[in-house]
């Protein structure tokens, strides 16, 4: 069990065939290296009993642009799952990688506990990380209500009211609306990302996010933000 995805990174990285026909981090200790450029990939309520680490294919050939995927597991239910969800995709790349012109799938979408994207060159420098699990926009009543409170009280949002007299009533109030990894705050640990709206044009809306740490009771970021519906 780990609390840091990094080390199973060190462990092994599997390669899409695509990407692996054209060399792209076949040197030894490949692995080792790209998990030392990672940031923090640490847990949010439990630790990970395993991971599926994949270089992952840009459907371009040259690759120009490529993708880490990092799938984690609590369990080793959970991780048996995602090997055998790894093995049914490679047969199904296996089955239309005939020719260079024909497209192929990628390993988007494997199941897991937690999945990260990460964008990596094809020398292995390492780009913008992200959460891609659904789940992150699950919050429960009760950590909203704390994360809410913590933002009502911080001096950014007090003035952020007292500056907006005009602010429609429809944009509604404050709203926890999802959960924040290290790896995309650069703060050590997990926050949860509360929206204060502030324009809506039916299309764009448009405000600023207060990321709070529960664990501290504080507003660790103030940021703007911008949102596309549809």
């Amino acid at each position: 069990m780990s609390s840091d995805l990094r080390p199973f990174v060190a462990e092994e990285i599997r390669i899409h065939p695509r990407v692996a026909y054209q060399g792209v981090l076949s040197e030894e200790g490949a692995a080792t290296r790209v998990a030392a450029a990672l940031p923090a990939l640490s847990r949010f309520r439990n630790d990970y009993a395993g991971a599926i680490s994949i270089v992952d294919w840009d459907h371009r050939l040259p690759s120009q642009n490529l993708i880490l995927r990092i799938y984690g597991y609590y369990g080793e239910d959970t991780l048996e799952s995602g090997y055998e969800a790894f093995d049914d995709r490679l047969e199904q790349i296996a089955e239309r990688d005939k020719y260079p012109e024909f497209d192929v799938p990628d390993f988007d979408g494997i199941a897991a506990d937690e999945a990260y994207e990460i964008e990596l060159s094809p020398t292995g420098q390492i780009g913008r990380c992200r959460l891609t699990s659904a789940w992150r926009r699950t919050v429960s009543a009760r950590d909203a209500a704390v994360a809410v409170g913590l933002v009502q009280n911080c001096d950014e949002y007090q003035k952020l009211v007292s500056g907006s007299p005009s602010r429609p009533t429809y944009l509604g109030d404050l709203e926890a609306v999802s959960w924040t990894p290290p790896c995309e705050t650069d703060h050590a640990k997990w926050t949860l990302d509360v929206w204060y709206l502030l324009a809506f044009d039916g299309r764009i809306g448009s405000g600023r996010s207060f990321l709070a740490d529960l664990e501290t009771k504080q507003i660790v970021s103030v940021r703007d933000f911008s949102v596309r519906t549809g």
